[in-house]
């Protein structure tokens, strides 16, 4: 099983941010990232049982809040995106990740928050090896 602390930990070596969380951000900090379970695809178990299922999927969603100015946070969503798009071969918890699978076709913007700080969402299925 793949956690969120292993892939928001392979993320801070992509990315550069200040604050990373998971679960929930803070608010307060004007630019951070934070990383979130979502509901993924139905379980896909191979003919023969388990034993011969070779991946497993991981479904999250990150949510790039940052900063006051829409054309820094969309570069920096985009940052956060392209680090996984069309990429393969990543270890993430000592896992070797088969493909990234992106939900949208670049961050969505979610607008701001109360504050006025830009957000954008990024939803992936992590495809990796069991």
């Amino acid at each position: 099983m793949m956690t969120l602390a292993e892939v928001r930990d392979w993320l801070k070596t992509q990315v550069e941010c200040p604050a990373w969380y998971i679960g929930k951000i803070d608010g307060s900090k004007e630019c951070c990232i934070g990383l979130y379970n979502i509901q993924g695809p139905r379980p896909s178990i191979a003919i023969g049982g388990l034993a011969n299922t070779s991946t497993a999927t991981k479904a999250i969603s990150i949510l790039v809040h940052w900063g006051k100015n829409a054309n820094l946070a969309e570069q920096k969503a985009q940052e956060v995106y392209n680090c996984m798009f069309d990429k393969t071969g990543a270890i993430i918890g000592g896992r070797r990740v088969v493909m990234f699978e992106m939900r949208h076709p670049e961050p969505v913007s979610v607008g701001t928050d109360d504050l006025g700080v830009y957000e954008y969402v990024i939803d992936v299925n992590i495809i990796y090896e069991r």
